[in-house]
């Protein structure tokens, strides 16, 4: 299910007039723009199916990946492959995320491990 592939990889390809990032080709994906709010962070979670793209559109965002902290810059990306836990969060300012999920889509594909609003182990609803 996971349709991720070497041939998937960003192109960065320079025009006189700027630059063309080419994140996603010719794949079956979804796309979610994620707006994360100033000292918030979101569920520490996985997916079994699916796998995320994460490419980070604002330099004040952390991602924890299967307990390792990063600390991307604008345009920097991580995969996150099925079973990973996976968490984001901002400190002091607003974090947009451009998250390419690969495979099924499904609100019920997503676990939640920890959870600082109490939503532990409760399935994710769409609002």
């Amino acid at each position: 299910m996971d349709k991720m592939n070497e041939e998937s990889k960003t192109i960065r390809s320079v025009r006189p007039w700027g630059i063309v990032q080419m994140l996603v080709r010719n794949q079956c994906c979804s796309v979610d723009l994620t707006t994360v709010k100033p000292g918030q962070r979101a569920s520490l979670h996985s997916h079994q199916v699916r796998s995320e793209l994460f490419h980070f559109l604002d330099d004040n965002c952390y991602i924890e990946v299967n307990e390792k902290i990063h600390h991307p810059h604008t345009d920097d990306q991580i995969l996150i492959r099925p079973g990973v836990k996976h968490r984001f969060w901002t400190e002091q300012k607003t974090g947009r995320i451009l998250v390419i999920s690969f495979g099924e889509w499904k609100a019920e594909d997503q676990v939640r491990h920890e959870d600082d609003y109490g939503r532990k182990g409760q399935p994710l609803k769409l609002e």
